[in-house]
């Protein structure tokens, strides 16, 4: 017996033309199975490929109804899937950040069904090892944040409705939706899957940049080193200062110290270049926070209908139109 709910699921794609068609197919395949009534949003990250021609072919063949969010420039993960979960209407949303991956029912089920059991999020997380460098990230972040996190990686998540409120009325403008779920205080449930999807990230630009704004965002790191060379430096220069005086007072010939002062002066202002540089960065921070500039694009929004209810369809069409709107207004 399938469930009465209503769920959406969020996809993210970019450049994806080659497994787009047969990843949609197995979503939509197992959420039909599931669930009475859905919706598949897949979210074009500025893609430069036929992935949306191929999106368009997989709905003919599909059940549910298809809604293609083209994004104007690439984005990266979170705002891009940010731009989806505003636009969802279910009363619990799947989150597909990687497609490539085999879609399981027995998996959507089970996160679905734990989901029931009083849980809000529900994480699917591979039994393999990540690559070290997710693995140190992870450790890092873990470690330093002043939230009470427990980050691991993660190919599928289902949320409520109240916890996807809860995150998206959040007003930070760097968003890093696993730490801002775990901010948002409702419980939370790993499911530990075994998944064959290749999880490993080439170290790019993007990928430091995300993994610096979530340390400098989640975490007060900088601000502690700050403090820790502040004080370091402070009692480098008392040392240097006394070894000066017992230098004047007990050595009848001093020699000029130009070693040491030079030595001085290159940590005190190398200590002093890092601690303007941190507070450089929560400045800007700042700035990004007050400026309230839109926080994603969109180029177009493409809908393709299979449900059967012409009613519903045109209800849930209009709440889409005001949901989007005001969203846009907000973000």
């Amino acid at each position: 017996m399938k469930e009465k709910v209503f769920v959406s699921a969020v996809v993210y794609t970019h450049n994806a033309a080659d497994i787009i068609k047969s990843s949609l197919s197995q979503i939509d395949k197992a959420l039909a199975d599931i669930f009475e009534y859905y919706e598949i949003i897949v979210v074009n990250d500025a893609s430069t490929d036929a992935t949306v021609t191929e999106a368009k072919k997989a709905s003919e063949c599909m059940q549910g109804d298809l809604c293609i969010i083209n994004l104007s420039h690439k984005h990266g993960i979170e705002k891009a899937m940010m731009a989806g979960l505003i636009k969802s209407m279910g009363d619990f949303v799947f989150e597909f950040e990687d497609i490539n991956m085999s879609i399981d029912e027995a998996i959507l089920r089970s996160m679905f069904s734990i989901s029931m059991q009083g849980n809000d999020i529900v994480a699917a997380s591979p039994f393999q090892s990540a690559s070290w460098k997710t693995r140190l990230f992870y450790k890092v972040i873990n470690k330093i944040s002043y939230l009470d996190l427990d980050l691991r990686t993660e190919v599928i998540r289902l949320v409520s409705r109240r916890a996807l409120n809860a995150m998206l009325n959040l007003k930070e403008k760097v968003r890093y939706r696993k730490a801002l779920y775990a901010y948002s205080g409702y419980k939370k449930m790993i499911l530990t899957i075994d998944s064959t999807a290749s999880r490993s990230k080439k170290m790019n630009r993007e990928n430091m940049g995300t993994a610096f704004d979530i340390i400098v965002s989640f975490s007060n790191l900088g601000l502690k080193i700050s403090h820790y060379l502040s004080v370091a430096f402070f009692v480098f220069s008392l040392f240097m200062a006394g070894y000066a005086l017992f230098n004047y007072s007990f050595n009848r010939s001093v020699v000029e110290g130009w070693t040491t002062l030079m030595i001085l002066i290159s940590f005190g202002f190398a200590g002093l270049f890092f601690i303007v540089g941190m507070l450089g960065e929560y400045i800007s921070r700042i700035l990004i926070e007050l400026q309230d500039r839109p926080f994603y694009s969109t180029q177009s929004v493409q809908l393709i209908q299979k449900s059967k209810n012409t009613e519903k369809q045109t209800a849930m069409q209009e709440v889409a139109v005001s949901t989007e709107s005001n969203n846009e207004v907000k973000i």
